[in-house]
């Protein structure tokens, strides 16, 4: 009866297991013990018929019941799950413990925790839970996201010392770990590097690359299309005569915007993730996997654009990045990029968000010293984050049309 029930809930018929379970105890005799198994699926039967309160008291009859401790384990988790749907988050952190006494191995239960002590404001405990599970799993995607959203939270109360201590935990149990260090330094806990490792970016977005466009539009992005527009206020309607390159490209979002304009386009990240995400777009003639200055470097004057939407965030000093840029370019080729924008005057940093921010005064000499030219660039907002808009500048430059 118990394997029809299941059967039942598998299918999505929460009313027809319930009707199953129920007919099953009024048979039993009045004097004799309810079945936990029983117990614990009529639980499950009334929370996906969205009835939580009752749920909660059927899960909790069935640890009353007095089921083994694997069983146990089980009732106490998905109480904590119950709970934590209904806000009841002290209460779910104390079914999620109840769970891991019995448990103390499981790593779902250590993710469902950290989530349990976020929402009920003790990110502290929620980064060493969600650290707990990653240590028993490092592939769990679950896991790491719970660990991430700590840190944000974190970020957001500016409580820096903590995320700090908690990333330190982390490369306690993944030493050298590429993310964590740069985490470190955006915390100001390490030195500042002139851009992310390749390993910070390969490891981020290679993680991130199939759910990162729905990520990015939450967020209301906008960097590609501002681009575009500064192209057709440089260059004037698309004619489609142009070699292109998309340094930085991702998951291809700018592609799109670039494509008009392009007789060929070619994509560039370090990313296989989100090449692989790019390919699908058709937007591209070729792509290549390469840190965005090593590219460029091989490229000599093979385009009359290159674009590079978004993709700064992740680089400290641009000067290798501009002078790359202007052999890459014909002569009269056009440079458009974008930038998160750090204080007038102040240069270029690594903001508390891991991502780099850089002046107009930064971009204006950066471009001189690789010999760009006719240089222009625009305050915009870029997206949201935290509901507060995201500054940056839409900039470009042409080379020079003299022999260099």
């Amino acid at each position: 009866m118990t394997q029809a029930a299941r059967a039942l809930l598998r299918e999505g018929d929460g009313a027809g297991a319930e009707r199953l379970l129920t007919a099953a105890l009024a048979d039993r005799p009045a004097d004799a013990c309810a079945d936990p198994e029983v117990l614990h699926l009529l639980g499950i039967a009334a929370h996906t018929q969205g009835r939580p309160g009752e749920a909660v008291r059927w899960l909790e009859s069935a640890i009353a019941a007095g089921p083994d401790e694997v069983a146990a384990a089980s009732l106490h988790n998905d109480l904590g799950n119950v709970l934590l749907e209904t806000g009841a988050h002290d209460r779910a952190v104390a079914a999620y413990e109840a769970s891991l006494a019995l448990d103390p191995d499981d790593g779902p239960t250590w993710t469902n925790l950290a989530t349990a002590l976020r929402l009920g404001h003790d990110e502290t405990g929620a980064g060493r839970a969600a650290l707990r599970a990653i240590e028993l799993d490092r592939s769990s995607e679950p896991a790491w996201h719970a660990f991430s959203l700590v840190l944000q939270t974190l970020a957001s109360l500016g409580r820096a010392e903590d995320a700090a201590d908690l990333t330190r935990r982390w490369l306690a149990i993944d030493p050298g770990n590429p993310v964590a260090l740069h985490r470190l330094a955006a915390l100001g806990e390490a030195a500042v590097p002139a851009r992310a490792s390749d390993g910070y970016v390969v490891t981020v977005f290679d993680g991130a690359a199939t759910s990162f466009d729905t990520h990015i539009a939450a967020l209301g992005y906008r960097a590609p299309q501002l681009v575009a527009a500064e192209l057709g206020r440089r260059l004037g309607p698309p004619n489609g005569g142009l070699v292109v390159a998309d340094i930085g490209c991702g998951t291809g979002l700018s592609g799109a915007a670039l494509r008009p304009y392009a007789v060929r386009l070619v994509g560039c990240d370090l990313s296989l993730g989100m090449l692989r995400q790019a390919q699908l777009r058709g937007c591209y003639d070729a792509l290549d996997k390469a840190e965005l200055v090593r590219f460029l470097q091989t490229q000599h004057a093979a385009y009359d654009v290159v674009a590079c939407v978004d993709t700064l965030c992740y680089v400290g000093d641009l000067g290798d990045f501009t002078r790359a840029v202007a052999g890459a370019l014909r002569p009269g080729g056009l440079l458009v990029a974008t930038v998160e924008r750090a204080a007038a005057d102040s240069g270029w940093r690594l903001t508390g968000s891991g991502r780099y921010a850089h002046s107009a005064d930064h971009v204006d000499k950066a471009c001189a010293g690789a010999g760009l030219v006719d240089l222009t660039h625009t305050e915009v907002v870029l997206r949201e984050e935290g509901g507060e808009p995201v500054v940056g500048l839409v900039w470009s430059a042409r080379r020079t049309t003299m022999k260099q």
